[in-house]
């Protein structure tokens, strides 16, 4: 049996190819779409002697040739085919479109039945289509359209887009149709959409920003689902995205989105004078479209943007706020509480609990503790867990401590109040009671007594009496000044050395203990970490991780100055903090391009390295 290892050592040229291949064969076929197969008429009527474009288009398979059903009649003739291949974010999706042209001489209303295709070795159909051929006199509508009635005009082709929209634009709606508001504290799920010409050629660029300060953006997925669509009676390539918006401030402020691209898409302008074909089914509009698939590409870097829709923000409601209302916003439960049985009045003991639901997480405070008056409690820890992909579902666990100010036999439960934008309105939830045994004594506040006051005050007023006394006469002592006795310097000395000694090593302990120190220790430590890993990728050409481990060092550096998660620091905010033209923003802006460009394997460009050195050496003024 002829191994790997066998067949490498005979020939490891050969065997670095064939790796490479099938890692390519891996890869293309992991960013393949699943199956399409559909069958669409640029019209449903024609005049007879003329014919209809029947564009059949198979997605995401090898397939075979398709098989022309048969009608009476109804003449079927192939005008071509063409081939597509689209890539969005790494998604590649390839395309084989059919053409035909479909018609008749003999008016009537004809059903064209489903094509037959095999698409890797499994057979596929197409919804049947009904086609009305009438008599030759009457107007041929245009796609879409019924006839024109006698004594009207034929309506104008339409006239080419030039304008930025022809590119693409992008829409943003709330998820959630039947909501036209939102609240402050809200994460309220939205839709967006990039709508692409559907023979265009796309590559985002950017991640999706907002345009305006009135929003903010969160958890936007990071796969992309793609489909095609009809809007305004043309097809569109989108690019759907799920995320949340939420506003600090109530009023009406428009939903700004944008994101950077670079498209290309048919020169239709170069079409002046659409050349005509003669034969049977000769159709203008069907020369037209031929022609149209042979007109060159124009590229260019674009920034696709959203309407300015505006979005209601409304406040928070006065009426109904319970006391214990912290800010949350959503819809929550109770999932789990850990609450000790046995307690001791003074000491503390350590409460659990895990809240569920969805909403805004990052408002959440640990619930408290009922009745209140009989408890005292610390803050904690607390960790969420996301539920979904765009983080608006998840749980989060409390852990917090808590001392018993009264003792005996009690009972005890835990309350959370948050708003519910759904139902507009506050709700508070509580888990059950539990039976508790606190021992001890009660815990009393220690503030002085009226009789230890006044017993002060007494000692005070005697000592207002007391007047010097004269020292009676004795043996005479020392004339030397104490402060001139050498036994007094020595101690005096040694006092003040060990003053010395024991501040100096009370400051080494305190800043030792610093946690602006211990928390700028971990940043040096996580940056040097990163680029440590930057310097790796570097040796192993890999650009992907070059960029993203040098993006992660300059995020460390700037989340320890700006007191932040490094995590959540983005070019938006570095753009309006920084400068757009500082080496950090354009490092950043060069991370985003080969985080949506990537590259299995390359080599680092000098240019590269030394920007990363730049960015890192800008930001040397943050160093404590």
């Amino acid at each position: 049996m002829v191994t790997w290892t066998d067949f490498k050592n005979v020939n490891q040229p050969l065997a670095k190819l064939c790796a490479g291949l099938l890692i390519f064969i891996a890869c293309i076929a992991d960013t393949l779409s699943a199956v399409e197969v559909e069958a669409i008429l640029d019209r449903d009527a024609v005049a007879a002697g003329n014919g209809a474009i029947l564009t059949l288009r198979i997605a995401g398979g090898k397939a075979g040739q398709p098989q022309i059903p048969q009608v009476q009649n109804l003449i079927v003739q192939p005008r071509g085919q063409s081939q597509q291949m689209q890539m969005i974010n790494g998604n590649t999706t390839v395309s084989v479109t059919y053409n035909y042209l479909v018609g008749s001489n003999t008016p009537g209303d004809y059903e064209i039945p489903s094509f037959e295709i095999t698409v890797d070795q499994k057979k596929y159909s197409t919804q049947p289509l009904k086609l009305k051929v009438l008599d030759s006199a009457a107007a041929q509508p245009p796609a879409g359209m019924a006839p024109t009635p006698a004594g009207q005009q034929t309506p104008q082709p339409e006239v080419a887009e030039t304008g930025e929209k022809r590119f693409g634009f992008l829409t943003v709606e709330l998820a959630d149709s039947t909501r036209k508001h939102v609240y402050v504290g809200e994460i309220a799920p939205v839709r967006i959409r990039a709508w692409l010409p559907s023979d265009s050629r796309a590559q985002l660029r950017s991640v999706i920003q907002p345009e305006g300060k009135a929003f903010t953006l969160h958890n936007v997925s990071g796969q992309p689902q793609q489909t095609e669509e009809m809007r305004d009676g043309k097809r569109y390539a989108v690019v759907t995205w799920f995320g949340g918006i939420s506003a600090t401030k109530a009023g009406k402020y428009p939903a700004s989105l944008s994101v950077n691209a670079n498209v290309a898409v048919r020169d239709t302008a170069a079409l002046q004078q659409p050349r005509r074909r003669m034969g049977a089914f000769s159709d203008p509009f069907f020369d037209s479209i031929y022609d149209q698939m042979n007109t060159p590409m124009i590229q260019k870097d674009v920034t696709l943007k959203s309407d300015d829709q505006e979005i209601e923000v409304r406040p928070l409601p006065s009426q109904g706020r319970p006391n214990g209302f912290t800010g949350a916003v959503g819809e929550f439960k109770f999932e789990e509480s850990q609450i000790p049985s046995d307690w001791k009045t003074g000491e503390p003991q350590q409460v659990t609990v895990k809240l569920g639901g969805a909403g805004n997480f990052a408002l959440m405070k640990a619930p408290e503790l009922i009745p209140a008056d009989r408890w005292k409690s610390y803050s904690g820890k607390d960790e969420f867990t996301a539920g979904d992909q765009a983080s608006f579902s998840g749980s989060k666990v409390f852990q917090f401590s808590v001392v018993p100010l009264k003792s005996g036999a009690q009972e005890l439960a835990l309350s959370f109040s948050y708003f519910d934008p759904a139902a507009e309105a506050y709700k508070s939830i509580t888990t059950p009671t539990k039976k508790i045994q606190v021992a001890g004594s009660d815990v009393v506040d220690a503030e002085p007594s009226a009789v230890a006051v006044a017993e002060v005050k007494k000692v005070e007023k005697k000592l207002e009496g007391i007047i010097g006394q004269h020292v009676a006469l004795g043996l005479t002592g020392s004339l030397i000044p104490l402060v001139s006795r050498s036994l007094f310097q020595q101690i005096l000395s040694a006092a003040i050395f060990l003053l010395v000694i024991g501040g100096l090593l009370g400051w080494l302990r305190k800043r030792r203990e610093n946690p602006d120190r211990r928390a700028f220790a971990a940043m040096e430590k996580a940056t040097l970490e990163a680029l440590e890993a930057s310097r790796k990728c570097d040796a192993d050409r890999d650009v992907a991780g070059y960029f993203s481990a040098g993006r992660l060092a300059i995020q460390q550096r700037l989340g320890a100055e700006w007191n932040q998660p490094p995590q959540a620091i983005t070019l938006a905010e570095i753009n309006a903090r920084i400068s757009p033209e500082s080496p950090v923003a354009r490092f950043f802006r060069e991370a985003d391009l080969h985080e949506y460009n990537r590259q299995i394997s390359g080599e680092i460009l000098p240019q590269w390295r030394a920007l990363l050195d730049e960015a890192m050496f800008s930001l040397t003024s943050f160093d404590r």
